[in-house]
């Protein structure tokens, strides 16, 4: 009760003990997996959407056990080839910064509402292969089980794991990509696809990501995260 009671009165304690813990689970076998292929399925959403939006097809995605994932689109030109490949990356901070902003709202229930659309539209539309059906029908139903149950107070802590998360698993995949991009720039992933496709190095397509990625982390801490040093009532 009294642990309860100082989290109520300092909520800044309680955002940042959960965001510690989600640095920690990102990297917990199987579990850190799992929720961590929350930001695969952003990233590879915002590829699915660019293509969308630029008038291409997206063929299909694919999320994978290792929290890996593939989105094959086609696009009418390299220009658009290129957007779609950019697009990853940033869409997933973005994303991931929606999410916190509506959780720190205390709003986990539009939270739910936008994850649960994002994998049932992807579950619908694009996944094909059988660990992201299974991964995508096991998120969905957590959700609503935890919906169902209709605590708040558990909505908002799994709302806010999830989405710190994501946004962290964000974070760090931006760096990795950025060091393949400058050490091992045919294993870079989008930023080798760009190279290939533009003709410019790996590194500068990794640092360009990066820094569009910088901002929106910025943007989402500095609007969002609760000021860490408040005093303990």
């Amino acid at each position: 009760m009294m642990m309860k009671e100082i989290f109520n009165q300092n909520p800044h304690l309680l955002f940042y003990t959960v965001l510690a813990g989600s640095v920690l689970m990102i990297r917990v076998p199987l579990l850190g997996k799992y929720f961590r292929t929350v930001n695969t399925l952003l990233h590879e959403s915002g590829h699915a959407l660019a293509a969308v939006l630029t008038s291409g097809e997206v063929i299909s995605i694919e999320l994978s056990s290792d929290t890996s994932g593939s989105a094959f689109t086609k696009s009418g030109s390299k220009l658009k080839a290129m957007m779609v490949s950019f697009a990853g990356y940033p869409v997933a901070a973005m994303l991931s910064g929606i999410l916190i902003a509506y959780t720190t709202a205390h709003q986990p229930k539009i939270v739910f509402f936008l994850l649960l659309t994002i994998a049932l539209l992807n579950l619908t539309l694009f996944v094909r292969n059988f660990y992201g059906i299974v991964w995508l029908f096991s998120f969905s139903a957590l959700i609503l089980f935890i919906f169902w149950l209709g605590d708040e107070t558990l909505s908002y802590l799994f709302a806010l794991a999830v989405t710190l998360i994501s946004f962290s698993e964000t974070v760090f995949s931006t760096l990795i990509i950025l060091y393949l991009s400058l050490f091992q720039p045919k294993k870079a992933g989008d930023a080798s696809n760009l190279a290939r496709v533009s003709g410019i190095p790996a590194a500068i397509w990794g640092i360009l990501i990066t820094a569009s990625v910088s901002y929106i982390v910025w943007f989402t801490v500095s609007r969002y995260f609760p000021f860490p040093f408040k005093p303990l009532i």
